[in-house]
C-alpha cells in the first residue's frame, strides 16, 4: 500500500509526520526514511514523536548517530549515514533496539537494506521545486499489513 502527500511547508511536514506517530501508537518495528540531505526527515520524525505523545526535543542524529525519546525509548531516530558496514552498526549496538516496543525512524538505511532487514514502512522526502522551496512530496510506502491499514485510515 502506498499513500502520498504534499507538503507546502516544514509545518505541514510535522502535522503529516504527527498523523503518521498517532496512527502507529502502539506499534512497533523499522521505518526507513529516505530524501536528500534537507529534504524534511528530520522534521517529519519530529511530528511522529509527537503523534507517539512523547514529549520530546527531537533533532537530527547526525552526529550523535542514535537519539532515543520516551521514557522506555519508544522512539528511536537512527542517522546511518556515516557508517561504513553493518559491523558498526553492530558495534553501536543496534540489534539491542530491535529487542522492545519500539519504532527505530532510521535515516540513510543502505546498510540495513544490504543486510536484508525489512521496514514496517518506507518513507521518501522529496523536494518539489517546481512547487515552491518548501515544497515536499512525501511517499509512504506500507511493508507491514496492520501498518498499511494505519495509514490508509489517516485523513490528507
Amino acid at each position: 500500500m502506498e499513500k502520498n502527500w504534499e507538503s507546502a511547508s516544514p509545518e505541514q511536514t510535522l502535522s503529516i509526520g504527527r498523523k503518521i506517530g498517532e496512527a502507529l501508537k502502539g506499534k512497533s518495528g523499522l521505518i526507513f526514511l529516505t530524501g536528500d540531505l534537507g529534504a524534511g526527515k528530520t522534521k517529519l520524525t519530529q511530528g511522529v514523536v509527537s503523534g507517539l505523545g512523547i514529549e520530546a526535543e527531537v533533532t537530527s542524529p547526525t552526529f550523535a548517530l542514535i537519539n532515543e525519546y520516551g521514557p522506555d525509548a519508544e522512539a528511536v531516530h537512527m542517522d546511518l549515514y556515516r557508517l561504513e558496514d553493518y559491523e558498526e552498526l553492530q558495534e553501536i549496538g543496534f540489534e539491542d533496539y530491535l529487542d522492545g516496543d519500539r519504532l527505530i525512524l532510521c535515516e540513510w538505511p543502505d546498510i540495513l537494506e544490504d543486510e536484508g532487514y525489512e521496514p514496517m514502512l518506507r518513507i521518501d522526502l522529496r523536494r518539489d521545486d517546481a512547487k515552491g522551496e518548501t515544497a515536499r512530496r512525501i511517499t509512504v510506502v506500507c511493508e507491514d499489513d496492520s501498518a498499511a491499514e494505519r495509514i490508509a485510515a489517516i485523513e490528507s
